[in-house]
């Protein structure tokens, strides 16, 4: 709850497995201490007050202690859920979104999300069993033993009851300007993490506000699965040279901390995925690879895949699909189906 620029105030809400307390000592110490964790224990969303009018982007997690960690934040600065005129959704993952019902319940604010993301949120979180049916599928396609293969692909699924989930009541494409008082916000569609992210950029005083498009030190999950289409990995390197060609002073992201230097984290992700697509073509064989297989062999930040849990690993099958099918793409990989099994061989 921190004033980070005139009329721009950083909040924090705790993830479910993390206390409030908790979560702002690990605020203060990754800043001081930049380092992966395996897991997530807070989100940042922002909120603009300006022109008697009082706008968040993003909220969290939909608990109680979110939504009080939430409402101890706006109070400090003189605002309240209550106040809420418009909720902007960076994208409609559960920690950026789960609150927004609860939100638009007590202030009936208008809840801006992008098309392609408002477009699963009916399969996502109110009607998800073809979803599960689905993935399960999927990952059986791509090596996941059977087994593993049901637990995998209700993914957070168990988290559902900490999801208010409500539709957009306005749809953006990108390119629009959202107006706060004396705020310009430009929508910047940023698909990679998710189909329909969005970054909200301040033109006059050179912010931006980047979601889980452009973090500190980890870098978001990019993946494949059943809610995807084509390459988001291609998607997400092609929107990070959007970003790159704006004029930003500071950057202020969904998690860990600001960034300062937004050009220079960009090179570090460029660099980052240039490493790990060469890790992934080491690790297909020359007879043949499906992605669980690779995936296993992958040195992840925070583990191998085996001691991950299950959603966990589900992002990481995800992931790796998203680089093979990059690596496809270049024409360094090609692909065929063996025993319906996906397996992806060396050009």
């Amino acid at each position: 709850m921190t004033k980070v620029a005139e009329g721009v105030f950083e909040l924090l809400t705790p993830f479910p497995e993390f206390t409030l307390e908790q979560s702002r000592k690990m605020r203060v110490e990754l800043e001081k201490n930049p380092r992966v964790t395996k897991g997530l224990p807070y989100v940042l969303p922002y909120m603009i007050k300006s022109g008697g009018d009082t706008v968040l982007i993003d909220c969290g997690w939909n608990t109680d202690a979110a939504y009080s960690a939430l409402a101890e934040g706006m109070k400090a600065h003189d605002a309240a859920p209550e106040d809420v005129s418009r909720l902007l959704i960076t994208h409609v993952h559960p920690d950026h979104y789960g609150m927004a019902g609860r939100l638009k319940q007590l202030s009936s604010c208008d809840v801006i999300i992008h098309e392609a993301d408002a477009e699963v949120i009916k399969d996502r979180y109110l009607a998800p069993k073809g979803l599960t049916e689905g993935m399960s599928k999927f990952m059986e396609i791509n090596g996941v033993p059977p087994m593993d293969a049901p637990g995998m692909s209700r993914g957070s699924m168990g988290m559902l009851d900490k999801v208010a989930a409500v539709p957009a009541d306005e749809e953006v494409k990108g390119g629009e300007t959202i107006r706060v008082g004396d705020f310009e916000l430009d929508v910047i569609w940023t698909p990679g993490h998710s189909p329909g992210h969005i970054c909200f950029y301040e033109p006059n005083r050179k912010i931006l506000f980047s979601g889980d498009h452009i973090l500190p030190t980890i870098t978001p999950n990019v993946s494949i699965n059943t809610q995807t289409h084509g390459s988001p990995l291609g998607d997400y390197i092609r929107s990070l040279a959007i970003v790159d060609a704006l004029d930003v002073d500071y950057c202020y992201p969904a998690h860990e901390f600001g960034i300062p230097e937004l050009k220079k984290r960009i090179k570090e992700i460029h660099t980052h995925h240039e490493e790990r697509l060469e890790e992934m073509l080491r690790c297909v064989d020359r007879g043949g690879s499906n992605a669980w297989e690779v995936a296993g062999r992958v040195k992840w930040a925070t583990g191998m895949l085996t001691d991950f849990e299950p959603w966990m690993q589900r992002a990481a099958v995800g992931e790796t699909l998203a680089h093979l099918e990059f690596l496809f793409e270049e024409g360094k990989l090609s692909r065929v189906m063996r025993d319906r099994h996906q397996y992806w061989l060396p050009v």
